[in-house]
């Protein structure tokens, strides 16, 4: 072989195989960014739905993990309804969350994982109450599509927190010591799920918390209903969110 098509062999090699990682690369990408795109059924694109069906939304786990399970660590009793939650918070994506059975004063709770509070990485547990002695509602006894308006519920604390510095959630924690401001609170964390577009879910949850449960105590409703957002105040803020305009009308 002469030495000017040795060269020119060599010169078309380099040539070649940078443009073919390049388009590997490129196939790569377009493969990952269509999954993404077509792996997620619209109902579950943050648009408010009236109600998740959970036969029907069982086919969808696998996927729902795949986008919204990163950092998260699920009781798998309700890893179902925690990822439809989380679905409506894609900022939360990166967020480390876990969700843990715990005894509490009521049916669910977040707080900051005190190890990383003073950090600029925070993390937070999301406590699901077990307590088979408790006077209020567990989980298990909640309706499916309740139970994703409670767990949203206790997401739009996680965000919440996450938009908070340290002084911030000692604010929250000690207006905590106060029915009044805790109402203020909570009735704001409420909207922040309305605005998310868990509405529906949330009305559902209120509906069978502070009236329809058949196990909670007439003292444990009557405090669900004088510190979170009723049934027709979550319908009023609804009306008043055009994102909503659809879903009301079918």
């Amino acid at each position: 072989m002469s030495k000017n098509k040795y060269y020119e062999s060599r010169n078309i090699k380099r040539f070649y195989v940078p443009v073919f990682i390049i388009i590997i690369l490129f196939v790569f990408i377009v493969c990952i960014a269509s999954k993404q795109a077509t792996i997620i059924p619209a109902e579950f694109r943050f648009i408010p739905v009236r109600e998740f069906d959970e036969k029907s939304c069982e086919k969808w786990i696998d996927s729902l993990d795949f986008l919204y399970g990163k950092n998260k660590s699920f009781i798998n009793d309700y890893k179902l309804p925690s990822l439809i939650a989380l679905s409506f918070y894609p900022e939360l994506r990166e967020v480390v969350i876990g969700f843990i059975y715990s005894r509490e004063s009521t049916t669910m709770a977040t707080r900051p994982d005190m190890n990383t509070i003073l950090g600029s990485k925070r993390s937070y547990n999301i406590f699901i109450n077990d307590d088979e002695n408790f006077e209020g509602i567990l989980l298990k006894d909640v309706p499916f599509n309740a139970q994703i308006g409670i767990i949203g519920h206790e997401i739009a604390h996680v965000l919440d927190y996450e938009n908070q510095n340290l002084l911030g959630i000692m604010r929250i924690g000690i207006d905590y010591l106060n029915a009044d401001k805790k109402a203020i609170y909570e009735q704001s964390i409420d909207m922040l799920t309305i605005s998310k577009g868990l509405g529906w879910q949330l009305r559902d949850w209120a509906q069978y918390s502070m009236y329809d449960s058949d196990k909670a105590t007439d003292a444990y409703k009557e405090f669900k209903r004088k510190t979170y957002m009723r049934p027709e105040q979550i319908d009023a803020a609804m009306k008043n969110n055009s994102m909503y305009q659809y879903s009301f009308n079918n």
